[in-house]
């Protein structure tokens, strides 16, 4: 993994917030219109494969098995934002087109934790989430607050998750605090869309084995329809 994941994470989420100014020098998040530099695949016009509400997200549901870590918890709040903010902060216009939307997240020394599911009224919007996810990494690839922590994300497509798939892998040097960065699975089926996020202590922005542990979930969430 690119690095040991830590209790400073929490910490250094703190830190980056003192740290940060009024303004930001990072790239603006770009219009749901905006061209991408990597083209989304074409949504195929076949019948959606339904995911109901009452599917289980991986490990939800489950007891903490050691005092460290909290239980993995449930939130339903439609307007909950994404774990996947390159641009501090970044706006998703399809968020207004959600049907359903789901966090469930635990929180340890070392780490945290979280899937979400969003689903939309069909596939073609949740495929313009993953385009517009995509046009977010482009933009705001590499950047920093005034007298804060600079920031570097990488990504890779993943063929053969779900109907269209990516990783990505992040990390932030904020002055005064250890290195810390998220690893994250995308994957769409259908009218959903699926994140995998883990977050903790990490030296590089790489696609790793702690990114290749995210697109494990996400896999699980795919076998688990």
């Amino acid at each position: 993994m690119g690095g040991k994941r830590r209790a400073g994470v929490v910490a250094v989420l703190v830190g980056l917030a003192g740290c940060a100014g009024p303004t930001s020098v990072a790239p603006a998040a770009p219009s749901s219109s905006a061209a991408s530099s990597t083209a989304a695949p074409t949504v195929a016009a076949t019948v959606e494969p339904a995911v109901p509400d009452s599917l289980l997200l991986p490990d939800e549901g489950r007891r903490a098995t050691t005092a460290e870590f909290t239980d993995w918890t449930t939130d339903r709040t439609l307007t909950r934002a994404w774990l996947l903010d390159p641009c501090l902060p970044t706006t998703y216009p399809t968020d207004g087109r959600r049907v359903r939307f789901r966090t469930v997240s635990r929180e340890g020394p070392e780490a945290f934790d979280a899937r979400q599911l969003g689903v939309y009224p069909d596939a073609d919007v949740a495929a313009e989430v993953l385009a517009g996810f995509r046009r977010v990494l482009d933009a705001c690839q590499e950047g920093q607050r005034p007298g804060g922590a600079p920031w570097t994300w990488a990504t890779a497509d993943a063929p053969g998750l779900g109907d269209d798939g990516f990783l990505a892998a992040s990390v932030f040097r904020a002055p005064g605090y250890s290195s810390h960065g998220v690893r994250v699975a995308v994957t769409r089926v259908g009218s959903a869309v699926f994140l995998a996020h883990a977050g903790g202590e990490y030296n590089t922005a790489e696609i790793d084995d702690g990114a290749r542990a995210a697109r494990e979930v996400a896999q699980r969430f795919l076998d688990s329809l």
